[in-house]
């Protein structure tokens, strides 16, 4: 879920007039404008939903598949370190 709530606020960050859309948006708008790829996009929402259902009590418990929560988290790590890699 933090890693999620990272990506947020680089969306928000690097998505023009990202305001306070609500973060499926955000990784449309991100998907739609090359900010994320497609398949980025699609981990993303995928930990959007289980974040929500948790966030809303839809949820109260939820395992995710080790190889899915790898690509997920993966995925948010390179969103999130990406624009503060050193130029080379």
């Amino acid at each position: 879920m933090h890693s999620l709530i990272a990506v947020e606020i680089v969306l928000r960050d690097r998505i023009p007039d990202a305001g306070k859309k609500p973060l499926r948006r955000l990784i449309e708008q991100g998907a739609d404008a090359g900010v994320l790829t497609p398949r980025q996009a699609e981990y993303l929402d995928y930990g959007r939903k289980i974040r929500n259902g948790m966030a809303h009590g839809q949820t109260t418990r939820t395992a995710t598949p080790p190889a899915m929560a790898v690509l997920m988290v993966t995925t948010s790590f390179v969103i999130v370190t990406e624009p503060c890699a050193p130029a080379l």
